[in-house]
C-alpha cells in the first residue's frame, strides 16, 4: 500500500506530460512517420487515463500535438526526414503551449469561483511546466532555423543527431527539475500543520495547510481552543507572542491552540496547557462557542476555563511573562487597545459566570 502511494505521488509530477514527446524523439529516428506519432499518441492517452484530472494538463496538450502529427502522416510529413518530422511536432508543441497560456486568464477566472486549493496548485504547477517547455523548445527551433539565415540548408540534416540530443536532454532535465521541486515540496509538507476547515455549527468540511491559510486571512474558518486560567477570582494574562496573526503583543491568555485535523478537542486543550505550563492536572470545563472574523483570520472559538484555587496547584504552574489580573483592573483598561480583541468579547461572559461564583463562593 505504501509503494502504490508513492507510485501515485511520483505521478503526480505534471511534467511527465512532456514523456510522450522525450519517446517521440527517440522512435522518430528508428521507425516511420506512423509508428513513431501514433505510438507517442497512445502514450499520451494512457497517461491522459492513468493520472489524476488535476494533472493532466501537459497530456492534453501531447495527445492534441500527437493527433495532429498523426493526421499529417496521410500527407507529405511521412516522408521527411525523422529531424525534420521532429522539427514540425516542436513547432506544433510550441503553438499548442502558447494557445494554453493565452488561455490561462480564463482558465484562472474559472477556477477563481472554486475553493478547491489542491486543483489551483496542480494547474499552477502545469502552467510551470507548460511555459518552461515552451521557453526551451522555442529556444531550439531558433538554434535550428539560424543556419538558414546564413544560408546553410543542409546544416539540420548534418548536425540533426546534436539536435535531437539536445531537445532530449531538455525535455528530460525538465521533467527531473520539476521532479526535484516536487519532491522538497512533499518533504516539507510532511512537517506541515493541518488545520480543519469548519462551518460556524463545527462540522468539518476539509482541511488546509496552516502556512497557506494564514495567506489567505480570513477565507477559511477554522477551530481555535482557548483557556482562561482564573485563580481566585483574577485572570491570568501575559503578552501575545509577536508571531500570532491575531494582535501580537497584548495581553491574553496563555493559552490557545488551533485544533490539527483530526484531533479531539479535549486533547486539543489538554496538549496546550502541558506546553504553556507543563502541568496536565488542572480543573477543565467548557464555557462557550462563539464565530470570530475580522479582515487577519476567521474562527470557531472553543472558550474553556480552568479555575484553580488550590495555591499549592498555582504555584507549581510554569507561568511564566504574565500576572494576575483582577475584576477591576480589567475593567479600568478596557477599551485602550492593551486586551486582545477575544479577551475583550470574552470578559463580560466571564464576569457574569466565572467571576462571579467566585465571588459569591469567597463570601460563604
Amino acid at each position: 500500500m505504501g509503494d502504490y502511494l508513492n507510485i501515485r505521488q511520483i505521478f503526480r509530477n505534471p511534467a511527465f506530460g512532456l514523456i510522450p514527446l522525450i519517446v517521440f524523439s527517440f522512435l522518430v529516428s528508428f521507425t516511420d512517420s506512423w509508428a513513431s506519432t501514433g505510438g507517442a499518441l497512445l502514450l499520451s492517452l494512457i497517461g491522459y487515463v492513468a493520472v489524476r484530472k488535476q494533472s493532466r494538463l501537459i497530456y492534453m496538450i501531447s495527445i492534441v500535438v500527437f493527433a495532429i502529427a498523426t493526421m499529417l502522416s496521410f500527407g507529405p510529413f511521412a516522408n521527411l526526414h525523422a529531424i525534420n518530422r521532429f522539427v514540425v511536432v516542436e513547432v506544433i508543441f510550441i503553438l499548442a503551449l502558447v494557445a494554453i497560456r493565452l488561455s490561462r486568464g480564463k482558465i484562472v477566472k474559472r477556477l477563481g469561483k472554486t475553493r478547491n486549493l489542491m486543483l489551483k496548485n496542480y494547474l499552477k504547477e502545469s502552467f510551470r511546466v507548460a511555459f518552461q517547455t515552451q521557453y526551451g523548445l522555442s529556444i531550439l527551433v531558433l538554434l535550428v532555423l539560424l543556419p538558414y539565415l546564413f544560408d546553410n540548408s543542409d546544416w539540420l540534416q548534418t548536425q540533426g543527431s546534436f539536435i535531437m540530443i539536445v531537445s532530449q536532454v531538455t525535455l528530460v532535465a525538465i521533467v527531473l527539475l520539476e521532479e526535484g521541486r516536487l519532491s522538497i515540496l512533499r518533504r516539507r509538507l510532511v512537517c506541515e500543520e493541518w488545520l480543519p476547515v469548519v462551518t460556524e455549527r463545527g462540522e468539518v468540511t476539509g482541511r488546509v495547510a496552516k502556512s497557506i491559510t494564514k495567506d489567505l486571512k480570513n477565507r477559511f474558518m477554522h477551530p481555535v481552543v482557548r483557556v482562561a486560567l482564573i485563580h481566585k477570582g483574577s485572570i491570568y494574562l501575559q503578552e501575545r507572542d509577536p508571531s500570532r496573526l491575531l494582535n501580537p503583543g497584548m495581553l491574553d491568555y496563555p493559552f490557545e491552540k488551533y485544533m490539527q485535523y483530526n484531533d479531539d478537542i479535549d486533547e486539543t486543550v489538554r496538549r496546550s496547557i502541558a506546553q504553556e505550563c507543563g502541568s496536565n492536572d488542572l480543573p477543565l470545563r467548557f464555557l462557550l462557542k462563539y464565530t470570530f472574523e475580522n479582515e487577519a483570520t476567521k474562527r470557531l472559538i472553543f472558550l474553556y476555563v480552568s479555575d484553580v484555587e488550590d495555591e499549592v496547584l498555582y504555584n507549581s504552574l510554569r507561568l511564566k511573562g504574565g500576572k494576575l489580573w483582577t475584576e477591576a483592573q480589567i475593567e479600568d483598561n478596557m477599551g485602550n487597545r492593551i486586551f486582545s480583541e477575544c479577551f475583550e468579547l470574552e470578559f463580560e461572559y466571564l464576569k457574569n459566570t466565572v467571576l462571579l461564583a467566585s465571588r459569591f463562593r469567597d463570601k460563604q
